[in-house]
């Protein structure tokens, strides 16, 4: 219940800083994002553009830790008893977890990116 306890506090502490990531990555990028839908980009591809850029960071990061726990087999078996750490599910809950985790996380991003208004992004201009 305790490592439960802390994995759960583990996974909301990292869905926040997600959030924070790529709500900073969305205000970097709302010049390019007003220009977008200032020349008649819908909503729907300026949603799948910071959708498709959000998951390759994410599946980018997914990668190299799901590399990392295969390459460090040995010390996570002499860890965990009777858990083989090559185990399919083993390694699918976490990514599938993380991947719906960012999902929400990205939730907010996306909205703001569709909410930008070009008049205001190009004013100072």
């Amino acid at each position: 219940m305790l490592a439960l306890f802390f994995g759960l506090v583990a996974l909301l502490l990292a869905g926040v800083g997600l959030y924070g990531v790529l709500d900073y990555s969305v205000l970097q990028r709302r010049r390019e994002i007003g220009i977008r839908i200032a020349i008649g980009a819908q909503a729907g591809d300026i949603a799948r553009r910071v959708t498709v850029d959000i998951f390759a960071m994410v599946l980018a990061g997914s990668l190299v830790g799901v590399i990392l726990g295969i390459v460090s087999v040995r010390y996570i078996e002499t860890l965990l008893y009777g858990v083989k750490a090559t185990d399919l599910g083993i390694l699918a809950l976490p990514t599938v977890t993380i991947f719906a985790v960012a999902l929400l996380a990205a939730l907010p991003a996306v909205i703001h990116a569709i909410r930008i208004d070009p008049v205001t992004m190009l004013r100072p201009e």
